[in-house]
């Protein structure tokens, strides 16, 4: 994380801020608001993703094995509203109600944009939609933190292999799999079993390990989409994981269930 993971050290600590200012100067609430507004995503799920944050960062009280439920999401709204309107105020970012990548797409101000962020509705999948999008003077900012001087827009993936660059890449994307109909791992053969399915497994999930281990990627387990939670699955239970067909959803018909990956925001993949 960026010098501003130290404004999260008692509880998630946004509510005290003043005017959102430089990189440095953001709460954990804001910084993830940013990222999310760099991407153009919705404020659907922002309380699972600085939930994420705050585990990833130490944060005391948040569960290391799971996901936020939904009373812990809810509660995050509030400091969540009030970051974004600190952020809308500073200039970072605007508030839109579609994901029209235009800037045709109409933006909120004002009492419009109070009420609308203030409602727990437009946190939550389906509900209202709105996302965030940076300003070009928000982007330069991130950027500048992002990509400074001889430092390379992603991270150097001369050493990495095909299979170490489709898991990279899956973490990267929001919505990708490892597993089911749209992941990058195949189903598991049904010819296999104990020892040589463990070895096929060994060596389908070793190119991901490596970045678990590092602490650079966290995997994920969600068994329903529609409840916004997921279960992570430390690295010494990987193997256990995806030899589990019905962790997998190998078979599964619908997008949504299964093991995904996320990257974490560790200083080497915060602001990517």
């Amino acid at each position: 994380m960026g010098n501003g993971a130290g404004s999260a050290a008692a509880g998630s600590g946004a509510a005290e801020s003043g005017p959102a200012g430089e990189w440095a100067e953001l709460t954990l609430a804001e910084q993830v608001l940013v990222r999310r507004a760099v991407i153009g995503l919705q404020l659907a799920n922002t309380p699972q993703h600085l939930n994420s944050v705050l585990r990833w960062t130490g944060s005391p009280g948040i569960p290391a094995r799971r996901g936020a439920s939904v009373p812990e999401q809810l509660a995050l709204v509030p400091e969540l509203a009030a970051a974004t309107l600190r952020l809308v105020g500073a200039g970072w970012l605007t508030v839109r109600t579609d994901r029209t990548m235009t800037d045709a797409a109409p933006v909120l101000s004002g009492p419009e944009l109070e009420r609308a962020v203030a409602d727990p509705a437009v946190w939550r999948f389906g509900g209202p939609m709105l996302t965030v999008r940076a300003t070009p003077g928000g982007l330069a900012r991130w950027e500048a933190v992002a990509y400074p001087e001889g430092r390379p827009a992603h991270p150097p993936r001369a050493g990495f292999t095909e299979p170490e660059k489709a898991v990279w890449i899956c973490a990267q994307e929001p919505g990708s799999w490892l597993t089911g109909p749209y992941g990058i791992f195949a189903a598991l053969p049904t010819d296999l079993a104990g020892e040589a399915l463990r070895t096929h497994v060994a060596a389908e999930t070793a190119p991901l390990l490596r970045f678990v281990r590092a602490g650079l990627i966290e995997v994920r387990h969600i068994a329903d989409p529609d409840a916004g939670e997921f279960a992570v699955i430390p690295p010494d239970e990987l193997l256990d994981a995806f030899r589990d067909p019905e962790l997998r959803c190998d078979d599964g018909a619908d997008w949504g269930v299964g093991l995904t990956c996320v990257l974490t925001q560790s200083p080497a993949t915060g602001l990517r």
